[in-house]
């Protein structure tokens, strides 16, 4: 029961609930401003053949997203990604993905690592409505003078709806833990600027966290409370925290590659 968790005796109920309820591929951004997809060109769909989680791409062969959409013998075969749409789709078959790398230590129970990376079999060209993103250099600003970040995903419960934009705002460490007791090292939470019904919803798993003008990527979006809920931040898997995981994944999934017999 939602009533049960709000009390602050129960943190770790709290935490799990938020795990439990944002599930891929269901509902998405509630609310969110339109934007002009080639100015997000780095956020991408990932598939199975049904849509599973946002990824974003950090280089011609190279995604960034949460290892919670994927079950531990998830093959890389069975992905697909579709880069520079619009527009979602509940079912596609896209480009296909040749390597997947969740975090060794990723607990579903404590969201903690909440973080993978996949590899696709061909690069995925820039162009005009294809881009990459950086990786967030520094760590995320907590104070009251940092800037509004901003996240971008789709609907999924209506795919007419184009990719959306939400301003947020990060929490500093000391209120998350007011929210959220046991928060693990690694998840960060934020608040929705506008608070009319805005914030994720079921179906935003990988949206990604985004510093001001698009310049890098700083989260990835794992959990919220309840959808559209103003009184409760989201949380996010912190990027540059995990900078060493996604430098040896990248290493591991190339040297995997090279090890693969070619034709």
């Amino acid at each position: 029961m939602a009533t049960t968790v709000e009390s602050s005796s129960s943190p770790l109920h709290l935490i799990l609930l938020a795990n439990a309820l944002i599930r891929c591929g269901a509902y998405a951004l509630a609310q969110g401003t339109r934007v002009q997809q080639e100015n997000f060109g780095y956020v991408l769909q990932i598939y199975d053949p049904k849509f599973l989680a946002a990824g974003s791409l950090f280089s011609a062969r190279y995604i960034l997203t949460v290892a919670h959409c994927f079950r531990s013998n998830t093959k890389p075969e069975e992905l697909t990604v579709r880069a520079g749409s619009e527009w979602i789709s509940r079912e596609f078959r896209g480009k296909p993905v040749a390597g997947l790398q969740r975090h060794p230590k990723f607990s579903p129970l404590t969201l903690r690592n909440d973080i993978a990376v996949l590899r696709v079999k061909v690069a995925i060209g820039y162009s005009r409505r294809i881009n990459y993103i950086a990786l967030c250099s520094a760590p995320l600003r907590r104070d009251k003078g940092a800037n509004r970040l901003t996240i971008a995903g789709w609907n999924l419960v209506n795919i007419s709806q184009p990719l959306k934009s939400l301003e947020v705002s990060v929490e500093m460490e000391k209120n998350c833990r007011l929210w959220f007791p046991q928060l693990p090292g690694g998840v960060s939470c934020a608040s929705f600027a506008a608070g009319n019904g805005d914030g994720l919803c079921y179906g935003d798993s990988g949206d990604p966290l985004i510093t001001a003008g698009g310049g890098e990527i700083c989260g990835l979006a794992i959990a919220f409370r309840r959808c559209g809920d103003k009184r409760y931040p989201a949380l996010f898997t912190d990027v540059h925290y995990h900078r060493q995981f996604i430098a040896q994944a990248v290493l591991t999934l190339d040297r995997e590659m090279l090890k693969r017999p070619r034709g």
